[in-house]
C-alpha cells in the first residue's frame, strides 16, 4: 500500500490438468507495472499466448497479442475495484491481483483458516520469511524478503478442488520508484486487430432467433 508506483517481473508456472488426466505445466513470464491509483500495465509472453492488459482509469483492454485481438470494458476509476469488477463480472483470471490491491493484505486474509511461520529459507539466492496459509478451497504460501525491503519474491497457490493443481511466481527485478510515462498505459490499436465483445459472465441469455 505504502508503494506508489512499482515495477516487477514475475516467472510463472501453472498447472493444466488434461483430458486424458496427464498433468502439465505451462509457463509465462510478466512484467506488471503499477502507478496508483489508476493505472496498471501487464505484459504476459507464454505458452499459451502472449497478451497485455491496460488500465487507464476509465477503462481495462486486454489484447491477445497471438490472435491479433482485444476487448475493451468499463471499470471503476480505481485500481483495486478495477480488477475486483474484471474478475467477479467478467471471470478475468488474474492470480497476481492479490499483490497489486493497496490493501493486498485484506485480500489474501479473506477466509484464512490457519496460518504459519516455516522459518527462513532462500528464494533466487535471496533469503526471505517463508509462511503457509488455509483455506477452504486452496492453500497458498508466500516468501517475503528479509530485511529492509519486505517484498514479496515467491508466491504460491494449491488447489485443493482440482486435485492439487499449482500456480507459482517467483517475483524479481522490483523496481519501487520507477518513472512511469502516461503512455505506458494508453492502448493503442495493432494494424489490423479485431475488437471483440467481452460480455459479463452473468449476462443474460436472449431469446434464440428463428429463421423464417
Amino acid at each position: 500500500q505504502g508503494l506508489q508506483q512499482f515495477s516487477v517481473q514475475a516467472e510463472i508456472t501453472e498447472d493444466v490438468l488434461l483430458d486424458t488426466g496427464l498433468k502439465i505445466q505451462d509457463g509465462r513470464s510478466v512484467t506488471a507495472s503499477v502507478r496508483r491509483p489508476n493505472r496498471l500495465r501487464a505484459d504476459a509472453l507464454g505458452d499459451l499466448g502472449d497478451r497485455q492488459l491496460f488500465y487507464d482509469g476509465k477503462t481495462m483492454t486486454l489484447m491477445d497479442l497471438s490472435k491479433n485481438v482485444y476487448s475493451t470494458i468499463d471499470v471503476p476509476p480505481e485500481i483495486d475495484a478495477a480488477l475486483h469488477h474484471a474478475i467477479q463480472a467478467y471471470n478475468l483470471r488474474a492470480p497476481l491481483a492479490d499483490l497489486i490491491y493497496a490493501n493486498a493484505y485484506d485480500y489474501l486474509m479473506e477466509g484464512t483458516l490457519a496460518g504459519f511461520y516455516l522459518g527462513l529459507s532462500k528464494v533466487q539466492g535471496q533469503l526471505c520469511h517463508h509462511l503457509a496459509f488455509r483455506q477452504k478451497a486452496i492453500d497458498w504460501q508466500i516468501w517475503i524478503e528479509d530485511g529492509p525491503t519486505p517484498l514479496p519474491r515467491k508466491f504460491l497457490i494449491t488447489d485443493k478442488k482440482a486435485k492439487g493443481l499449482q500456480f507459482t511466481a517467483w517475483l524479481s527485478q522490483w523496481n519501487t520508484a520507477p518513472q512511469l510515462e502516461e503512455g505506458l498505459f494508453t492502448f493503442v490499436v495493432p494494424a489490423k486487430a479485431e475488437q471483440v465483445t467481452l460480455r459479463p459472465v452473468a449476462a443474460p441469455v436472449g431469446p434464440k432467433k428463428t429463421k423464417k
